[in-house]
C-alpha cells in the first residue's frame, strides 16, 4: 500500500510541475480546451509562443505520459512479483488512480485553475470571465472518470496477469 501511495504521489507531483512548467509554453488552444467554456472563448485569439517553446511543452507532456505509465507498469510488475493475484492488482490500480484524480479536483482545477489565478496570467484577457467564479464547470467529466476507472483498472490488472508467470 505505501508503495501504490508513494508512486501516486510522485506522479501527482510531475503532473503538477509539467503543467505549471509547460503550460505558458504550450499552444493556447491546447491549454485552453481544459477550462470553462467563456475562458477559452476570451482566449481564443490569444498569441501563440514561439515554436521552440511549444515543441518543449510538448516534450514536457510526452514525459509526463511515459511517467504515468512507467508509474503503472512499475505498479503492475511489482505486484506481479509480491504475488498479488487479479483483484489485489485492480484494488492497487484503482487507488493510484482515485488519489491522482483526488489530486486532480483539489490541487488542479480547484486550486490551480480557480484560486491561484495562475491561469488569469497566463490569459489576463480572461480576467472577468465568470468562468473563474464557476467551481464545478468539470464536474461531469470528473464523475465520468470517476465511474470508469473501476472498469479500466480491472483491464489493466487483467493484461498484467497476462504476463504472469
Amino acid at each position: 500500500m505505501i508503495k501504490t501511495i508513494a508512486v501516486s504521489l510522485i506522479m501527482c507531483l510531475i503532473e503538477f510541475l509539467v503543467i505549471v512548467i509547460a503550460s505558458p509554453m504550450a499552444k493556447p488552444s491546447f491549454v485552453l480546451r481544459f477550462l470553462p467554456e467563456d475562458i477559452k472563448e476570451a482566449a481564443k485569439d490569444h498569441p501563440e509562443p514561439p515554436r521552440w517553446k511549444q515543441r518543449t511543452a510538448h516534450i514536457l507532456f510526452a514525459l509526463f505520459a511515459a511517467s504515468f505509465i512507467g508509474g503503472i507498469v512499475f505498479l503492475g510488475i511489482d505486484g506481479l512479483k509480491s504475488g498479488y493475484g487479479f483483484w489485489q492488482l485492480w484494488l492497487r490500480f484503482l487507488i493510484c488512480l482515485y488519489i491522482i484524480k483526488i489530486f486532480d479536483i483539489f490541487v488542479q482545477d480547484q486550486w490551480l485553475v480557480m484560486t491561484s489565478g495562475f491561469y488569469k496570467k497566463l490569459f489576463p484577457e480572461t480576467k472577468e470571465c465568470e468562468g473563474w467564479k464557476k467551481r464545478g464547470w468539470n464536474n461531469k467529466n470528473q464523475i465520468i472518470r470517476l465511474i470508469l476507472f473501476p472498469f479500466v483498472c480491472m483491464i489493466t490488472a487483467g493484461i498484467f496477469m497476462l504476463f504472469r508467470g
